[in-house]
């Protein structure tokens, strides 16, 4: 078959041999001298810097990341748990004060240029990313209530901060609550979760700070909470910054040359998958001991050149050294809304992760990983198990720092030891854990946070390096929708077929030769009439919800109703030009609906109201349920709270493990899921049965 560029140059060509026509031969035809356009050099396309290409076992873009989205700071504790739902749900929290993002780069820009010393020049980041220190620096600039001076301390290998915070606007710092050249001012922030409302564990504060504001990116629609602590949360932190700063002295190049910046970290852990299925297991943990990393520059978008040591150049340098090997898969804005815009790890030693049985990580200084806990939780009472979804209780109450004991076991009837935590400061700390626990300079509500998680492994800067790091496996599939939607390549709920045994492949003589969508030109009427269909070729085209029937089509008997679904022309046909996999297996829909979008896929691009209830079932209502925020210190408020919990989600609920506490609320969940909400047809909650994810998907974009 002629292409259709081929048929259109021809029947041009045709036109003009009608034009000269028998009447015509006995007259001169002058043909003008056409002279041929200018013609530059095209400008060559820049080599990519990162992804697909530049690093072995990297699959991604040539990113080019630069925040563009309104971030939201928060001063000393003035937020409230309705703020963070609202900043997710993408309105304005009440308590929030926007950023935007390019006046903050046009500011410190300016400022970098008069050196004027407003901003901190960053030996680490381009100059265009913008740091929690940047944001810091922003507010003391643009607002008259605030104001910041710092300070380099050569020990730490960091700046300290002073902040004057004029908390009740009267024009002065001088007034009780207001802060006046306060050096113990510090953050946190709130990660970004879209329309994801089935986390269990944040508190508003989110995750706190012991890195460097220096170092940590700001990613896009965050909240960031600065804040005034006790002194000896700011000494705690200290003395983390200095065991690292003295390990980084002490880190010195073995296997690289003795010119390469390295950082040696003590301790890497490092558990692969072991097997994929309904009983996802972890293989064996790899420990390694004094572990040399140098920077590889996965993200010169982010990064002057050999400039950060990340927890993503640990694993590279264990790779390049032999020790182990990884790959990086690149997320970008995510099915959820949440825009990512980072490599993520997704494979160990050859074994990949599938849908939500992925890798995590995380690293520090190992006696201080332990001290935060976002106690007044009410889901903190609460046990997921991330196979069957079902809630169980808790072994004992949640530790932080100088808070070990003091209280018997409130879970466990027969244990009468006063060695669970009570919410009150501990007289004598853990030595192991360095802990000071004096009552005049300690407020251990300031560790009533998640510890810092949610940092990507690609920005996560280990300049000054902790003395361990653990990666591996990490099962999240109980924080979604039930078994029906745990659905990954091989668990045999839809068909995949091989295209290597393709009968009748198609080539690039097809006229659809790379069109996905089969249904634009072929139907199941039209196709086979020579009677060679086979009977379960077509499928309903109705999506599928998985909280009704699970992850197979609707039956349909009347076969008029049936349509193509290209996966299993691919059975015969091949994949008709469709580009290969790049190795997932599970979720497919997780990252491709927003930036990596697919193209002339029909119905896989179409967004449904398509919710039971809303979303919200009688099957997780750990997940979902209404924003509880009451005050620990009202009695009579946090006991209708504890009964109304107990009605409404699981027989046992104690708010009385912990004493009311000034400052403090018993907190927990983000509301419900709109019963309107749109979803695509491949989501958590329902299948596209003319592309089935990841059945559709691996069967034409097959995984080499």
């Amino acid at each position: 078959m002629m292409n259709a560029k081929l048929l259109l140059v021809t029947a041009l060509v045709g036109s003009l041999v009608v034009g000269c026509s028998d009447d015509d031969d006995d007259k001169t035809v002058s043909v003008p001298e056409v002279n041929p356009p200018e013609t530059s050099t095209p400008e060559s396309t820049p080599e990519p810097a990162t992804g697909t290409g530049v690093f072995e076992n990297v699959w991604g873009p040539d990113v080019k990341f630069e925040l563009n989205t309104t971030l939201y700071a928060y001063l000393d504790g003035q937020l409230d748990r309705q703020d963070m739902v609202d900043q997710f749900q993408r309105k304005t929290p009440a308590n929030g004060i926007a950023i935007d993002p390019e006046k903050l780069r046009q500011a410190k820009s300016a400022s970098l240029e008069a050196e004027d010393g407003l901003y901190i020049v960053s030996e680490m980041f381009n100059d265009n990313q913008i740091t929690f220190a940047d944001a810091l620096m922003y507010l003391s600039q643009t607002r008259t209530d605030f104001h910041v001076d710092y300070e380099w301390d050569d020990s730490l290998k960091t700046y300290l901060w002073e902040v004057s915070y004029d908390k009740n606007g009267d024009g002065d710092f001088d007034d009780e609550g207001d802060s006046k050249a306060d050096p113990n001012w510090y953050a946190t922030y709130m990660i970004d979760f879209g329309e994801f409302r089935r986390e269990l564990f944040y508190e508003p504060s989110g995750e706190a700070l012991y890195m460097r504001l220096e170092t940590v990116l700001i990613q896009p629609n965050s909240g960031l909470h600065f804040r005034s602590y006790s002194p000896m949360m700011t000494k705690r932190r200290q003395s983390v910054h200095k065991f690292q700063a003295e390990l980084k002295a002490a880190s010195k190049p073995s296997y690289y040359d003795d010119d390469t910046d390295v950082i040696v970290v003590p301790m890497v852990s490092v558990t692969p998958i072991e097997t994929l299925g309904d009983e996802t297991m972890s293989g064996e943990m790899l420990m390694f001991q004094n572990v040399e990393a140098r920077s590889h520059n996965l993200r010169p978008d982010i990064f002057k050149k050999d400039k950060a040591i990340t927890r993503a150049d640990v694993l590279l340098s264990m790779r390049e050294q032999g020790l182990i090997d990884v790959g990086y898969s690149f997320w970008g804005t995510l099915e959820s809304g949440v825009d990512i815009q980072h490599f993520l790890l997704n494979e160990i030693n050859g074994v990949r992760g599938s849908g939500v049985h992925g890798y995590g990580g995380n690293t520090g200084v190992s006696w201080a990983m332990a001290d935060f806990a976002a106690k007044y939780l009410v889901s903190q009472q609460t046990e997921l198990n991330n196979s069957t979804g079902a809630l169980t209780s808790v072994e004992s109450t949640q530790a932080t720092y100088c808070d070990h004991v003091g209280q018997s076991n409130p879970y466990d009837p027969s244990d009468n030891s006063l060695d669970h935590p009570d919410g009150i400061i501990d007289e004598v700390g853990i030595a192991a854990l360095f802990e000071d626990c004096d009552p005049e300079l300690t407020d251990i509500t300031d560790w009533y946070a998640d510890q810092e998680a949610h940092i990507f492994g690609d920005v996560w800067v280990m300049n000054y390096p902790g003395d361990m790091m653990w990666v591996g496996h990490i099962n999240m599939y109980g924080m979604y929708a039930p078994a029906e939607s745990q659905r990954w390549a091989g668990d045999e709920k839809w068909p995949i077929y091989d295209t290597k045994d393709a009968v009748k492949p198609l080539d690039e003589q097809h006229f659809g030769w790379g069109v996905a969508d089969c249904g634009n030109c072929h139907s199941l009427d039209g196709i086979h009439v020579d009677g060679d269909i086979a009977d379960g070729l077509g499928v309903n085209p109705t999506p599928v919800s998985i909280l009704d029937t699970g992850v197979q089509s609707y039956p349909e008997s009347d076969r008029s109703k049936l349509v193509v679904a290209p996966f299993q022309c691919a059975e015969c046909h091949g994949g008709n030009g469709a580009p290969a996999g790049h190795g997932e297996t599970g979720r497919c829909f997780w990252c491709h609906s927003e930036d990596f979008e697919p193209t002339g896929h029909g119905t896989i691009n179409s967004y449904i109201t398509k919710m039971y209830e809303g979303g919200n079932t009688p099957t997780i209502p750990n997940r979902t349920y209404e924003v509880v925020d009451v005050d620990s210190n009202d009695a009579d408020a946090v006991a209708a709270l504890e009964a109304k919990l107990q009605q409404d989600l699981v027989p046992w609920m104690d708010l009385s493990i912990y004493p009311g506490t000034e400052g403090v609320s018993w907190q927990g969940y983000w509301g419900y899921y709109p019963d309107d909400m749109k979803v695509r047809t491949n989501s958590d909650w329902t299948t596209d049965p003319v592309y089935p994810d990841p059945y559709a998907c691996v069967t034409c974009h097959a995984n080499d």
